[in-house]
């Protein structure tokens, strides 16, 4: 078996839990390689925090297999086990004796100048943020072919369940399960009365349309910035992610800890 691995590169236990993972990976006959586009493997491990998981996800989304976190310390959302658990992970993996967490990805492609300059996926979120600190930038949405409103506001954010406890969060966005299969819409400050989030079908196709110059952004990466004049279309990916789950922490026991709020 070949497993691909993502660690936080400026963190000295994500570097401490890859050598152990290398060293049990060899006592049970495992390879293990830099996770990438480009190699092929048959599960992959993220050892840092969601940041690092979300990058290992886009590459195991890719490969079509299974991505697992590894928490080191503060309990990430995504994270499949702790520390401790590394040993029985990739027993777990070897044995193919784990669960499968079905996550909606997001399927998002950008268009400026009549054609299309960008298509990503997203397990988080798409972000189109203000390019000025001083200026705000107009946005029209729309979900199929109905105009929802044009906000006025610094950004607007279009996220999974599964990115709902992080940006959207904090924009004043609703904590959705991430079984709930849907969209959730939320604007960055807006300054238009309409600035609570809307939570739509993931069956939808949600557009963005601002004559403003605006980043564009999947997952916390920059993709390109739409000149003004731009597009995105954001609908739900046909295929998901498959996050590995070994019955660690539940999904309200993460939030509470997360946000410290007592049981």
């Amino acid at each position: 078996m070949k497993i691909g691995i993502v660690v936080h590169p400026l963190k000295d236990a994500a570097l401490r839990a890859a050598d152990k993972l290398r060293e049990i990976a060899v006592q049970e006959g495992v390879e293990v390689v830099e996770a990438s586009n480009e190699v092929a493997c048959e599960a992959v491990v993220a050892l840092g925090g969601d940041g690092t998981i979300l990058r290992a996800a886009g590459i195991a989304f890719g490969h079509g297999v299974p991505v697992a976190g590894v928490n080191l310390g503060s309990l990430g959302f995504l994270s499949a086990v702790n520390v401790d658990q590394i040993q029985e992970l990739v027993r777990s993996l070897v044995a193919g004796n784990y669960d499968v967490e079905e996550r909606l990805m997001l399927d998002a492609a950008a268009s400026g100048g009549g054609k299309e300059v960008a298509r990503v996926a997203a397990l988080n979120e798409i972000v189109l943020e203000r390019q000025t600190l001083s200026k705000v930038i107009s946005i029209k949405v729309s979900i199929d072919n109905e105009t929802v409103a044009t906000y006025i506001a610094d950004g607007f954010i279009v996220s999974t369940p599964t990115g709902s406890t992080a940006y959207s969060l904090s924009a004043g966005g609703p904590v959705v399960e991430p079984q709930v299969r849907s969209m959730v819409l939320t604007p960055v400050s807006a300054h238009t009365p309409l600035w609570r989030s809307i939570v739509t079908a993931p069956g939808r196709t949600v557009t963005l349309t601002t004559p403003d110059p605006v980043g564009f952004s999947a997952d916390g990466a920059e993709v390109c910035t739409l000149q003004g004049g731009g597009t995105v279309s954001v609908r739900a990916h046909e295929t998901p992610l498959k996050l590995i789950a070994l019955g660690g922490p539940k999904f309200y026991d993460k939030l509470r800890s997360r946000f410290r709020i007592d049981s």
